[in-house]
């Protein structure tokens, strides 16, 4: 079969036929976590990420809105490599993606040009207009083993507004400074001779925004994991 037809078939499996496909599990469903299955058929590989076999009232509220919010991000961001590119909304519980083949930052040993390059990748993704939100932890950075450099899960992502929207875009810009902090630390942690002095100064001096918002992501997992249904 041509990888043209491989591919077609993935487009067109059920849920339960891409579950039956999936080779490995990268995550598995937790109180609010999907499913994430590199699923494959013949050459083809796709990421399925997956609240649809979950229950309760996350997997019924809160997880469509999350599908939502990353396919929209994915969709934006279709034409910036390094990006996994949106395939399938499966339904308002599932989404397929492309496979990046790379593995987090920090089991791998880039190069220093990996580090440039990932710095242009993030500097393209707030050209584009996103900021992603959600790369303090460092895990969804991801390199390959070319030193090709992805960033993934869009999840968290803020999407900067018209240009009469003033206050909304100075909090998009605070989300972009959270973005470059959270690469300087990437740096910091495992190169650290790529970090400049400002940089070190600068993260000496975290602002007040950063650390608000990271008490903020903090009590709403809090939250939610207390809310969540338990078995």
């Amino acid at each position: 079969m041509s990888p043209a037809a491989d591919r077609a078939a993935l487009l067109a499996m059920t849920r339960h036929e891409l579950h039956a496909a999936a080779r490995q599990y990268f995550k598995t469903a937790g109180p609010t976590e999907p499913e994430v299955a590199l699923v494959e058929h013949g050459d083809i590989c796709l990421v399925f990420k997956d609240y649809g076999r979950a229950r309760g009232w996350f997997a019924r509220v809160v997880a469509p809105i999350l599908i939502a919010r990353e396919a929209s991000g994915l969709a934006h961001l279709h034409d910036v490599d390094g990006v996994p590119r949106l395939v399938r909304r499966v339904d308002r519980r599932g989404v397929l993606i492309e496979y990046c083949p790379g593995r987090p930052w920090g089991q791998a040993r880039p190069s220093e040009a990996a580090y440039d390059r990932l710095a242009d990748l993030l500097a393209t993704i707030h050209r584009a207009g996103i900021a992603h939100g959600d790369l303090r932890g460092g895990g969804n950075f991801l390199v390959d083993d070319n030193d090709r450099p992805y960033i993934v899960d869009f999840v968290a992502r803020v999407k900067r507004g018209s240009a009469w929207n003033v206050v909304w875009n100075w909090v998009f810009a605070r989300f972009v400074a959270a973005d470059n902090s959270a690469l300087v630390k990437l740096r910091a942690r495992h190169a650290p001779h790529l970090v400049s002095p400002a940089e070190k100064q600068a993260m000496a001096h975290r602002g007040r925004f950063e650390r608000l918002a990271r008490a903020a992501g903090q009590a709403i997992r809090r939250a939610t994991r207390h809310l969540a249904p338990r078995d």
